[in-house]
């Protein structure tokens, strides 16, 4: 876009080929004649059209083409190189062994489906159907991926994305009971089925993998397209495998990529580019099509795979320009992930979120490398307009035919989606803001967060800094003077589990709740839970909001501002004895050790979690009820206030009352004259 001043440069130039144009054609009006007013105004309408063009081209440059390098600027051919080396060092990329590892448990599990099917008794008339078909396996469930694991970007310790794609036979209660006990059967670990969840999901682990499984079943009417998309799909594994022999023969020494891709023609679905992408391992391309019969719930459930899909065929299948993509996404989701910008739950961004942006950086400029893409990532997203939407396709308003209407994200008719902060709107029918759960505190955070990496990076570029630098130390417990930590607590492991799932989805209420400009204060949440086994044999698991407040604040009860959230957990039917929740204010001289030790701190099981000079606790009464009570170490409240930092910053001092049921406040010191609240 340009600026005010490029405008006027524009106009004045403008102006002065208009004079000398003017003088030149008087000049010429005697020789002429009557041909002078045609020529001016031939001319005039010359000039205005390249000026247009000029505006235009300019502005597609800044969009597109990336700055003159200077002489002292490293090339970007070594930067990429550095940043694969970051990737590799910070093993972003999992092993061949895991690679294979993660196939198997997917063979296996879609084998385990083709039983669970053919243990359910279909319908006759479907029966009827099968045997006219003459197809064994059409009754027969299918296995897709989506998500990091669909885009070639998950880490080794991530958990795979998954839709069960289902014949008619099988019910969504089928999936929530009889595939739950098969699932027992085979032993798998950790599962977790969460029948009543926006979007319905079966959490477990097999073979160390984690498993995300979503359920969608479709019609009697798609069943011709489920065993074309079969056959289609063997055709290509065969042709596949003997590409793979071919090179092997002609290059013993060169090794495949762990997600290439192979072309899958499909001449129906070639209108959005989606038939032109398919995984190495083997995925049918889902079109509009397959909407056609489902429900709401399961159109959320095969989403995940059609945006998956969408991002791939938007990078395109030149293999630079995907690996670029996939580097790109990698280091980003790394960097959310150590500056506690990773979690949707918690109302920061997911890995859906994350990649649509690296794919939007990517569509608009197509041919940079690597480490261009994530300078760019940086600079667009830390300088964006928000609530502008982030959009990688124009929306569509009206499914295709046989396809039901679905609402989509609609600022303008819709209130709702107008209140939306952050809108990142998903690529395909029905388009959805895939981050409504940011609020006002998980914004501010990403912002600043971006604002410094857009500045390392750009350092990085200069060699005044390396990449490294982007996940070095963590400035979030250094940059703040008082912090609420929210201890999650359990005595059993199957208990504390349970208790942990409610905590956590229920944190956003808590994160907004001290959000609150008539109290005068602001949140600053981590999205991070520290989680470790006490000495006591507790299983704890450790979350941190950052508090300001206002210039003019002096004392602030935390109280009512906790109250929503504490009302909704300590009302949980399922809650037990076993668990409990605290909440305790800490200063920064003060936080634990843990804190500290973000990358180690999920590997270790034990840690001191240091001491705290005032708490506020949230224990439970005899009524089984949450209150907020003052505990300190010692009793006089006076004695507590001298154990605060002794060297407080040279800004003001403010002081936080946390008021217990005797009345006696405990005095909080907390320097935060630059956190003023306009």
């Amino acid at each position: 876009m340009m600026t005010a001043k490029d405008q006027g440069d524009n106009a004045a130039h403008s102006s002065q080929k208009n004079v000398h144009n003017r003088g030149r054609n008087r000049r010429n009006t005697k020789s002429s004649g009557g041909q002078h007013h045609h020529h001016r105004k031939n001319h005039k309408a010359k000039n205005n059209r390249q000026s247009n063009n000029d505006n235009n081209n300019n502005n597609n440059n800044r969009n597109n083409m990336p700055q003159l390098r200077s002489r002292n600027q490293i090339s970007h051919a070594e930067l990429t190189s550095s940043l694969m080396e970051v990737s590799t060092s910070r093993q972003l990329i999992e092993s061949t062994d895991g690679i294979q590892n993660r196939r198997q448990v997917m063979q296996r599990l879609n084998s385990m489906l083709g039983a669970w099917s053919e243990s359910l008794t279909p319908t006759a008339s479907y029966a009827d159907m099968l045997t006219s078909r003459k197809t064994k396996e059409t009754n027969h469930p299918y296995l897709l991926s989506f998500g990091s694991y669909r885009l070639g970007v998950h880490t080794p310790d991530a958990d795979v994305d998954c839709l069960v794609l289902a014949p008619p036979h099988i019910q969504r209660h089928d999936f929530f009971d009889s595939w739950i006990a098969v699932l027992k059967n085979a032993e798998v670990d950790d599962l977790h089925p969460v029948a009543t969840a926006y979007t319905p999901v079966v959490k477990f682990s097999m073979n160390g993998i984690k498993i995300d499984m979503v359920f969608a079943r479709i019609t009697s009417l798609q069943m011709n397209w489920l065993a074309d998309c079969k056959l289609r799909l063997e055709q290509a594994k065969m042709k596949e495998q003997v590409q793979m022999k071919e090179n092997r023969i002609d290059s013993e020494s060169e090794q495949a990529p762990s997600t290439e891709i192979v072309i899958e023609h499909n001449a129906h679905d070639l209108d959005d580019g989606l038939g032109e992408i398919a995984d190495k391992i083997a995925e049918m391309v889902v079109s509009d099509d397959m909407l056609i019969g489902l429900d709401e719930t399961s159109v959320r459930c095969v989403n995940g795979v059609r945006v998956s899909q969408y991002l791939l065929a938007t990078v395109g299948t030149n293999p630079t320009r995907l690996e670029n993509f996939r580097l790109t996404l990698r280091i980003v989701k790394e960097w959310a992930r150590v500056h506690g910008l990773y979690s949707n739950v918690l109302g920061f961004l997911g890995g859906v979120n994350w990649a649509i942006l690296v794919c939007w950086v990517c569509k608009e400029n197509p041919n940079a490398k690597a480490s261009m893409l994530l300078n760019l990532f940086f600079r667009t997203f830390a300088n964006w307009t928000w609530p502008h939407p982030v959009l990688l396709a124009k929306q569509q308003h009206l499914p295709i035919k046989g396809v039901t209407s679905h609402p989509i994200w609609d600022p303008v008719s819709n209130f709702r989606d107008s209140k939306h902060l952050m809108p990142i709107i998903t690529p395909c029918y029905p388009s959805m803001n895939s981050s409504y759960n940011v609020g006002e505190p998980q914004l501010r955070r990403i912002q600043d967060e971006l604002r410094r990496a857009t500045k390392i990076s750009h350092d990085v570029c200069f060699g005044r800094k390396t990449w490294s630098d982007l996940f070095k130390g963590n400035d979030f417990f250094r940059q703040h003077a008082n912090y609420l930590q929210v201890d999650i607590i359990g005595t059993q492991e199957d208990d504390f589990r349970e208790w942990f799932g409610l905590c956590e989805a229920r944190m956003r209420i808590l994160i907004t709740g001290l959000e609150n400009p008539s109290f005068g204060t602001q949140a600053y949440p981590f999205a991070k839970f520290f989680t470790r086994k006490e000495e006591d044999g507790k299983y704890m698991s450790s979350f941190f909001v950052a508090l300001r407040f206002a210039e003019d604040i002096e004392k602030v009860d935390l109280r009512p501002l906790t109250m929503d959230y504490l009302q909704i957990v300590n009302s949980w039917e399922g809650r037990k004895e076993s668990m409990d929740l605290a909440m305790n204010i800490v200063s920064q001289t003060n936080l634990p050790p843990f804190a500290f030790e973000v990358e180690s701190a999920e590997k270790e099981n034990e840690l001191d979690d240091g001491s705290t000079s005032s708490e506020t606790s949230t224990k439970t009464n005899e009524e089984g009820e949450s209150s907020l009570n003052v505990v300190t170490t010692n009793a006089d409240s006076r004695e507590v206030t001298k154990t605060m930092p002794k060297s407080p910053p040279r800004s003001a001092k403010k002081k936080l009352e946390l008021e217990n049921d005797s009345g006696t406040p405990s005095m909080f010191i907390s320097p935060l004259k630059r956190a003023k609240i306009g």
